[in-house]
């Protein structure tokens, strides 16, 4: 991205393709070996013990919405809240791979549209990610929070993984005393609670 930036001042496209794709090898990589980092931290759960930082919900939503529009390929993907700040107490390094986990979930094996939303109840806070896909089985939401599950593609996976991210998720979410749930109904929606207050 570097060569692109500062080295390419001709904008040659020959020159543009060749960085890009240098780029996305080395995202790859990068995706692979943080995908071992987490199996490795879910391996010894137990030990993982969490640094808390107060973060505002609201704009860490809005930022984690922004960037996963780079990722979209078609799809649209929106934010909503009527909160204008929501301040929490959480791990800012495994919280926000949890969220992405389920953002990055709802836009490879979802429907076209992914709506986040969060909402303030009595003495806890919701975070939705809802997409309109159908796919996603009673059976197979039963089991996306298990380590190594991943739903069934027939002989193939369209999309690599390693199938440790939601259990993580779950992982992270629990020690942050919170809950994790799947609903099906008009598409996927996985909702967070965490307690506030």
């Amino acid at each position: 991205m570097e060569g692109i930036q500062r080295f390419n001042d001709s904008n040659n496209p020959e020159k543009s393709k060749k960085y890009a794709e240098m780029s996305t090898q080395e995202v790859q990589k990068l995706t692979v070996m943080v995908e071992k980092l987490l199996e490795t931290a879910t391996l010894d759960s137990n030990s993982l013990e969490l640094n808390l930082e107060e973060i505002d919900l609201v704009a860490f939503l809005e930022k984690a919405t922004t960037i996963s529009e780079e990722l979209l390929h078609g799809k649209k993907i929106q934010f909503q809240t009527d909160l204008t700040e929501s301040l929490i107490n959480v791990d800012p390094f495994h919280f926000e791979n949890a969220i992405n986990n389920c953002i990055d979930n709802a836009i490879k094996y979802g429907g076209d549209a992914i709506k986040i939303s969060l909402q303030k109840k009595e003495n806890s806070i919701q975070i939705s990610i809802h997409d309109n896909g159908n796919e996603l089985t009673k059976q197979q939401a039963n089991k996306i929070f298990e380590k190594f599950y991943r739903v069934p593609k027939g002989n193939t996976h369209d999309v690599k993984g390693f199938g440790i991210g939601l259990y993580y998720t779950k992982n992270i979410i629990e020690k942050h005393d919170g809950t994790i749930e799947v609903i099906l109904q008009k598409g996927t929606t996985i909702n967070i609670t965490l307690p506030n207050g």
